[in-house]
């Protein structure tokens, strides 16, 4: 069969200036790496396997409360304690992320005590050692990594870490730092994007969470997860963004280097977003969002459901314009390519990639609406027909056509279906039929927001958040107006009634500040028409 247009777009890329830079590029890491081997030059060649791990610093004799803090990962298999990877953020008890080869690692984590803006080597309040490789992490993924925080622990080796010359983004209660971020930020621009398919050792420097979210969290809210496709960036979600009924959802975004391995970004993407371990939801739904190859790559994290409770249940899944029967440029690319992306070998129609994804049917729980399109705009038109970009064929898969469970077509683009509105309002409609576990009610007066008054410094961060953003709902709660939805809300009912001891920061400080606001609780209350 002939696909002269595919032919020609394979043409195009491996004769474009990007593409030729970035094999220029891949050539000198090959060239050091041959000269003067080092982990840090290593992580960035493209044909080279790196792991990625996801680890936890947890809370010990540490007083590490608002204090910047970084984790680095440390290597002797060229170099004497090199540092390979380092990622920042901005409070203990929180995930961090590490690209890194294979190799045993010192990961060593620091606390800017002093504040100066430099992590030194008398700074250093965690440590724990990891080995990379297939044994230990057989999908390249190394999860579960925790790091326990000492008051103080003296590495004779370790060196000084200058803060990053970087704008410092908006701090997070819950998320790791950086996590928080609109969608005009430099992070993703095209440049950024372009590295995460040819250098996305590069490109996890400068993205290392690759979980993004607009807003702080509200348990509340049903997540939408938006998944890009190769070469893309949750920008191109920004319609979709500004019809979601924001006092219902709050949009995330998995912003993940496109070029690279799918296997080992599926897993990624089941361990940040579904297993339940790294974001619990407590039985609150999910719905995920994937354009293109991001369709492929939430598939296959499906594949990896274990039918435990602690999971995350996805409710509603969306795929636009993905091609799960595969790419026959992607074929072609593997084939030509002076560099070869890895995410070009599991796109070609003839991997095991493709022919395992459907290796396993969907959860029961979860619904496929199955979103293609083919508005072709390309001047001259050859073969089978397409959407510009994935053939209506690669589309419409049969595999995948028999695990959804409805289909709808658009006169749109490739691109240009995300911004089609017509799609976008079917979309709304479909959010509107997964039931949040809080009923209409609740999140009725959860929209309407806390109290805003001054809080002194004696009540935590995270209180003030909840006092400011749910405190009213609370009162409500705890009055006995409003029936808990789970059972984390029915201890707190329970703290605050003097039934139970309480168990954390938010319960203990909330009975203080019904004692110290008594006439706002009154307030509320009468406005409720509750006796009491």
């Amino acid at each position: 069969m002939k696909l002269p247009i595919i032919g020609l777009v394979i043409a195009l890329l491996l004769s474009s200036c990007t593409y030729l830079k970035y094999a220029s590029i891949q050539s000198e890491y090959a060239r050091i790496q041959n000269a003067e081997p080092g982990q840090l030059n290593l992580k960035h060649m493209i044909d080279k396997e790196t792991y990625f791990v996801i680890g936890k610093t947890v809370k010990g004799a540490c007083r590490c409360v608002n204090l910047q803090m970084a984790v680095s990962a440390y290597s002797d298999k060229f170099k004497r304690n090199e540092r390979v990877d380092t990622m920042y953020f901005a409070s203990y008890e929180t995930h961090f992320g590490l690209n890194l080869p294979e190799g045993d690692y010192d990961l060593l984590v620091f606390a800017d005590k002093n504040e100066n803006k430099i992590f030194e080597k008398t700074e250093i309040v965690g440590r724990q050692s990891i080995a990379l490789n297939n044994a230990a992490a057989p999908e390249n993924v190394l999860n579960h990594v925790e790091v326990k925080l000492e008051e103080s622990i003296s590495v004779d080796w370790a060196e000084s870490i200058p803060f990053p010359k970087v704008n410092e983004p908006q701090k997070s209660l819950f998320y790791p730092g950086g996590t928080l971020r609109s969608l005009d930020d430099l992070i993703f621009d095209k440049g950024v994007v372009t590295l995460g398919m040819y250098d996305p050792a590069s490109f996890l420097e400068k993205a290392p969470t690759m979980f993004y979210a607009l807003e702080e969290d509200l348990s509340f809210k049903i997540p939408v997860v938006f998944v890009h496709g190769i070469n893309g960036s949750p920008r191109e979600f920004e319609s979709m963004v500004d019809s979601l009924d924001r006092r219902k959802y709050k949009p995330w975004f998995f912003y993940y280097p496109s070029g690279g391995d799918l296997e080992q970004l599926a897993e990624l993407f089941y361990n940040v977003f579904i297993s339940g371990e790294v974001i619990p939801l407590n039985r609150q739904p999910m719905i995920i969002v994937a354009h293109s190859m991001g369709g492929l790559v939430v598939r296959e994290a499906m594949n990896r459901y274990e039918g435990n409770e602690r999971e995350n249940k996805v409710r509603l899944l969306v795929t636009i314009a993905s091609p799960f029967g595969g790419h026959a440029a992607a074929a072609s690319g593997e084939k030509h390519g002076l560099i070869v992306l890895p995410a070009w070998r599991d796109l070609n129609p003839d991997s095991r990639f493709i022919k395992q994804l459907y290796r396993k049917k969907l959860p029961d729980f979860v619904t496929h609406q199955l979103i293609y399109a083919y508005r072709n705009p390309d001047t001259f038109k050859f073969g089978e027909n397409s959407d510009g970009v994935v053939s209506l064929s690669s589309q419409l898969y049969p595999k995948a056509q028999q695990q959804a469970a409805q289909q709808f077509g658009y006169d749109s683009s490739h691109a240009g279906i995300l911004k089609n509105q017509e799609m976008i309002n079917r979309l709304m409609a479909q959010f509107n039929q997964v039931k949040n576990i809080f009923p209409d009610p609740h999140i009725k007066l959860l929209a309407e927001g806390g109290f805003n008054t001054n809080l002194s410094n004696d009540y935590s961060p995270v209180t003030q958040h909840v006092i400011r953003s749910a405190g009213k709902y609370l009162v409500l709660l705890v009055n006995g107006v409003i029936e808990p939805v789970h059972e984390d809300l029915e201890h707190f009912k329970r703290a605050v009634e003097g039934k139970t001891a309480p168990v954390n920061d938010v319960e203990r400080e909330f009975i203080i500040f019904m004692k110290e606001h008594h006439e706002m609780i009154e307030r509320v209350l009468d406005n409720n028409s509750v006796t009491h």
